[in-house]
């Protein structure tokens, strides 16, 4: 996740603050998104990547997300 959190808000990103204290917008946030649908085949919503508070925030997310949808866990 650290990873993609670099990738779409840059290699300068701090991982300690939120996504639109990384200058992170909403087209970041969609851009986000999409990438994490692409790597994990999970579904977020780009306005709770721009309200969390951190990446550690955002990684809880993608793990609620995969918990509801099912995903993470399966062997």
């Amino acid at each position: 996740m650290r990873a993609l959190w670099r990738e779409v808000l840059g290699a300068q990103a701090r991982f300690d603050v939120g996504f639109t204290a990384n200058d992170g917008d909403s087209f970041k946030a969609t851009v986000f998104a999409v990438r994490v649908f692409e790597e994990y085949g999970l579904e977020v919503d780009y306005l709770d990547v721009m309200e969390a508070a951190d990446c550690s925030a955002v990684q809880r997310i993608v793990a609620s997300a995969g918990n509801d949808q099912g995903v993470l866990g399966q062997s």
